[in-house]
């Protein structure tokens, strides 16, 4: 899609930046998995936030900072990445994590190529075929447990509208990290606004919950979880600055399409962990779903 590769430095996604790609497609999955695993899915995205958000104030001594022109959309997208945080939450306390985390992620490739299309860049029938491809996947997997009931529907569709907030924030960062010169400089400065951003969410919404301030709000829920669950809600964040560190950089050297598409190869990442760690129910019919979501992205940008 020439839309949006034509800032590419290269074709593809050759060499090194295949096995950084899928490294980062497996950090991707396991952070989310971890918040599926916790009970109290509003604190241990606070928990995560916090953790990543220090992290990227160390960060701060060494990168430089992003160019001028890449500021406004950072800040648009910390706050896409709050909306979709948020609408993954609400997501993950209602679906199976096998079924709900490939159909958002396999439904934002989807939403890029139509993005393209509405902007006058044409599919080719390679695109075509691999939007064929990956829809054939998501209704597989929509209906693998048969008729979806009311509250799957609810599941299904949160996570139809975290599937538009990623590509949605996909395209932005994609432009806004090739004018910032400096990946590693706009992957501390991104974290850093989202988490400031995403805390400030975390604690009007605790204190709604009827605590007599953030403080205390934070307090009455963090004793809901487990000293286990508070570990591993700390070690999501970095996990999620290191994901997100990679796929920028590898989207600052190779076709941001294809970048993306080889990334969002995280539904098979994610529907292995729902299975082995989280003990859902995983039938050949969404075993079928999430190979074919790959490969029908994987042919969606191989043209």
């Amino acid at each position: 899609m020439s839309l949006l590769s034509a800032e590419a430095t290269a074709a593809g996604a050759p060499g090194i930046l295949v096995p950084v790609v899928l490294s980062a497609a497996f950090l991707h999955a396991s952070w989310n998995a971890i918040l599926k695993f916790i009970p109290d899915k509003l604190t241990a995205s606070l928990l995560m936030t916090l953790s990543a958000g220090a992290l990227a104030g160390l960060g701060l001594f060494f990168v430089p900072a992003p160019a001028q022109a890449s500021w406004a959309l950072l800040l648009v997208s910390a706050a896409l990445h709050v909306g979709y945080f948020l609408m993954l939450i609400k997501t993950f306390e209602i679906g199976d994590f096998n079924q709900v985390y490939p159909l958002a992620r396999g439904l934002s490739p989807v939403v890029v190529a139509g993005f393209a299309t509405l902007l006058g860049d044409p599919m080719s029938r390679h695109q075509t075929l691999g939007i064929a491809v990956v829809c054939g996947g998501l209704t597989v997997l929509v209906f693998s447990a048969g008729r979806p009931k009311r509250t799957q529907g609810k599941a299904l569709f949160w996570a139809a509208m975290t599937g538009l907030s990623i590509a949605t924030y996909t395209v932005t960062d994609g432009v806004a990290v090739r004018h910032s010169g400096t990946a590693a400089g706009y992957t501390v400065w991104m974290m850093l606004a989202e988490s400031t951003m995403m805390t400030a969410a975390c604690v009007t919404i605790m204190m709604r919950r009827g605590a007599t301030g953030a403080a205390a709000g934070f307090r009455v829920t963090l004793r809901k979880l487990s000293r286990g669950d508070v570990v591993r809600g700390v070690i999501a964040g970095p996990l999620s600055f290191v994901a997100y560190g990679l796929v920028l950089w590898a989207q600052t050297r190779g076709a941001l399409a294809a970048v993306s598409a080889l990334r969002e190869t995280s539904v098979i990442f994610g529907a292995a962990l729902g299975s082995v760690f989280l003990r859902e129910p995983f039938g050949r019919y969404r075993i079928f779903a999430a190979v074919t979501i790959a490969s029908g992205i994987l042919i969606l940008e191989a043209a």
